[in-house]
């Protein structure tokens, strides 16, 4: 299996952040439900969609979880502009 990430870099309270988001589970419908997220070479946690909100497994801020999560949308928004429209 080859892996499947994409990088993520943002900055939250002064502090310069790196690292790669792997979609991990799917739903029954074939969406990704759960992301293994790491940040600064250090396991950031599993994220996933809790309503209109991100959580994570391991104990973050709440307002990094989302910044990740923002992080998360904007790469698959991109995606989806980037599409070839029939």
């Amino acid at each position: 299996m080859t892996e499947n990430f994409f990088p993520v870099s943002f900055t939250y309270h002064g502090v310069a952040y790196e690292g790669r988001v792997s979609p991990e589970h799917t739903d029954d419908q074939g969406n990704t439900s759960s992301y293994h997220v790491v940040l600064n070479n250090v396991f950031f946690g599993y994220m996933s969609r809790n309503g209109r909100h991100w959580q994570v497994s391991e104990q973050r801020p709440a307002e990094l979880a989302e910044m990740v999560g923002f992080c998360i949308d904007n790469y698959y928004e991109k995606l989806l502009q980037d599409e070839p429209h029939q």
